[in-house]
C-alpha cells in the first residue's frame, strides 16, 4: 500500500485499512464511477478527485451484502452496502465494485456488523490452547490491552510469543468460525464508555450482543421419598459447577470462561444434606436430594 498519512480528507487520528481503486454506483439510475475506496477505522469513504464523492461511518452500516451487477461491459461480484444517514432515519445504498472483494466484505463487516455474545467466544476458545483462551477471554472481558499487559497475562518470553497466538491461532481460528478476524491491533481508538483516545492496544473486534439475562429455568419434582431438580446451564461443564445444599436451601452456583450462574433454592421439604447425587447431560443438570422425612414437607 502507498504512503496515505498525508491524504487531507482523513482525521488525524484516522488509520486506512483498506485501499484500492474500483467502481462505485449511488443508484440503480446512475452509471458506475471510477475512483479510490478507503476503509479506515471509522468510515468507508470514496475519493474522486478533488473531493469525497460517498461516505458512512462504520457504524451507520446496517447490511452487507453480494450480488451481481452488471458492471460497464460484463456481470461480476460487487458489494452492496445498506447504511443510514448521518442524521435522520433515511436508509441509503451503494454498490462496490472492487478487487479483493471478499477481504473487502469480511473487513468491513467486522468493523461494523460484527456481534458478538459469549456462546461465540466459547466456541472459539474451545479450539484453542490454554494460553490463547486467556488472551481471548481477557480481551473479551476488558475489551482492549497493551502487548506487555497480554504477554504478562500467559507469562510469555516475548511479545513475539503474543503476536504469534493472535495472528496464527486466534484469529485463523474465528476466521473459520465466525468468518472474520476477531482481534485487532489499533494506533489510536477512542473507548466508547470514556470518550477518551487509547493508543498502540489490542482490541477485540465487533460489539456485544445486548440481550436480557434470562431467568435459570428450574423444575422441582416431588418423588415422594425424594425431590427431583431439574435445571439447565448452557455453557458450562460438571466440573464447573458448585453446590451447597441445607436442610431447607440449596445454593448451585457455576462459572466457565464466559458464563456466571448463581442460584439459591428454596426446598419443598426438609432434605438429608449427605443425600445428593446428580448428573449433567446437554446443558442439563438434574439433582435428586433425599428428604429427611418422608411427607414432612415445609408448612404442613
Amino acid at each position: 500500500m502507498k504512503d496515505l498519512g498525508s491524504l487531507p480528507f482523513l482525521d488525524r487520528d484516522e488509520e486506512v485499512l483498506l485501499f484500492n481503486t474500483g467502481l462505485l454506483k449511488e443508484n440503480l439510475r446512475s452509471g458506475w464511477k471510477p475512483g479510490s475506496f478507503y476503509l479506515t477505522n471509522r468510515r468507508l469513504l470514496f475519493f474522486q478527485p478533488p473531493r469525497i464523492s460517498f461516505q458512512t461511518l462504520l457504524e451507520n452500516i446496517t447490511n452487507l451484502t453480494i450480488e451481481k451487477r452488471a458492471v460497464i461491459l460484463r456481470s461480476k461480484n460487487v458489494i452492496l452496502v445498506t447504511y443510514r444517514e448521518v442524521e435522520g432515519e433515511k436508509v441509503l445504498q451503494a454498490w462496490i465494485a472492487v478487487n479483493d472483494i471478499e477481504n473487502w466484505r469480511r473487513r468491513i463487516y467486522e468493523r461494523s456488523l460484527l456481534m458478538l455474545n459469549e456462546e461465540t467466544i466459547d466456541k472459539i476458545a474451545n479450539e484453542l490452547d490454554s494460553n490463547s483462551q486467556e488472551i481471548l477471554i481477557y480481551l473479551w472481558q476488558k475489551q482492549h490491552a497493551r502487548i506487555e499487559e497480554l504477554a504478562e497475562l500467559i507469562d510469555a518470553p516475548n511479545h513475539m510469543d503474543v503476536l504469534l497466538k493472535i495472528k496464527e491461532r486466534i484469529n485463523p481460528t474465528a476466521e473459520r468460525i465466525i468468518g472474520s478476524s476477531i482481534l485487532s491491533f489499533e494506533k489510536s481508538k477512542f473507548e466508547p464508555e470514556t470518550g477518551k483516545k487509547t493508543l498502540f492496544n489490542w482490541w477485540i473486534l465487533g460489539q456485544k450482543e445486548k440481550k436480557e439475562e434470562k431467568e435459570i429455568l428450574l423444575d422441582i419434582f416431588d418423588e415422594g421419598g425424594y425431590l427431583n431438580i431439574i435445571m439447565e446451564l448452557p455453557g458450562v461443564k460438571m466440573g464447573d459447577i458448585f453446590f451447597k445444599l441445607e436442610r431447607e436451601k440449596m445454593t448451585v452456583s457455576a462459572s466457565s470462561m464466559s458464563r456466571k450462574y448463581y442460584k439459591e433454592i428454596d426446598l419443598p421439604a426438609e432434605v438429608d444434606t449427605k443425600g445428593l447425587s446428580k448428573s449433567f447431560n446437554n446443558n442439563v443438570l438434574e439433582i435428586k436430594l433425599k428428604k429427611a422425612k418422608v411427607g414432612m414437607a415445609k408448612g404442613v
